[in-house]
């Protein structure tokens, strides 16, 4: 009986250490691979932002710039970012900026350490001159300048608080470290390098496209376009605010390598472009 017990005894031991050991090797998987943030559907990857943070004079919470969430999608040829917001891309008049108005701040990508930004309006205080596609950016922020009651972060957090509201940065916590809560979080391209062009997106018919599925249903949903070869490989925090820093949000997932096409395709094109010349050689 004894020589049973203890055998059945044991068998149970070596089950429970084989499962101690599969979720040590699943939790050093988990621990080892990109982090995505974000849901995916639908081919796009989302990420919601609080529909109550953003504020206007005295209002909090569904204003004029409230960001609902953001979105990115890539296409064999194409980065798709889409922003659904209550703010056009014309921006909106406002009597607390300097300037009467209060546009679109700039896209910004943190690759790792490395940040691209993209201007995507030509209405806002960019230190670049021409909408697209930068690299080597250095940011600066005009949110004092555009009607800024606060005079960093944290504050912004405090007041939309204390009325009752739930800030968040997107996929970021309201207080995350990534921003300092000390500062307000820049807005704007300072200076950088330009490589490449943005494609602003008017017809979303057939993109997939859809914030109502999550209850994200601003006034506007704004789809620029970027050439993936521009774009490096590698974990990525995408964040833009208008220039009143009046809501934030962060969107954090992986863009992939564009794809390369097969050499057996390019030397076909290859083959086709010299028989064609051929042809029109012998014609002339």
């Amino acid at each position: 009986m004894m020589k049973s017990s203890s055998f059945q005894f044991q068998k149970p031991q070596k089950s429970y250490f084989l499962c101690f050991l599969l979720s040590a090797f699943c939790y050093f998987l988990s621990a080892n691979k990109p982090m995505l943030a974000g849901t995916l559907y639908n081919n796009w990857n989302y990420a919601i932002d609080s529909f109550d943070d953003s504020t206007s004079g005295n209002d909090v919470g569904n204003t004029k710039y409230e960001i609902f969430g953001t979105a990115f999608q890539q296409t064999p040829t194409q980065l798709l970012f889409a922003i659904n917001s209550n703010l056009s891309l014309e921006g909106t008049t406002s009597t607390y900026a300097a300037d009467g108005h209060v546009g679109w701040g700039d896209l910004f990508l943190d690759l790792d350490g490395s940040l691209l930004g993209v201007k995507f309006v030509g209405n806002n205080a960019s230190g670049v001159a021409t909408t697209g596609l930068y690299d080597t950016v250095t940011t600066k922020t005009v949110a004092k300048e555009n009607g800024s009651a606060w005079d960093n972060l944290g504050e912004y957090n405090n007041w939309v608080r204390q009325n009752g509201k739930t800030p968040s940065i997107g996929d970021l916590g309201a207080d995350d470290p990534y921003f300092n809560l000390n500062e307000h979080v820049p807005n704007l391209i300072a200076s950088g390098t330009r490589i490449g062009d943005v494609e602003l997106i008017a017809d979303l018919t057939g993109l997939g496209l859809d914030f109502g599925q999550f209850q994200a249903t601003g006034a506007y949903t704004h789809v620029l376009a970027i050439d993936r070869t521009l774009l490096p490989a590698g974990n990525v925090k995408f964040w833009l605010a208008p220039e009143c820093d009046n809501d934030i949000t962060a969107h954090i997932g992986t863009l992939d390598p564009a794809p390369v096409p097969e050499p057996s395709l390019v030397l076909g094109l290859g083959g086709f472009a010299l028989l064609l010349g051929r042809v029109k050689s012998r014609r002339s």
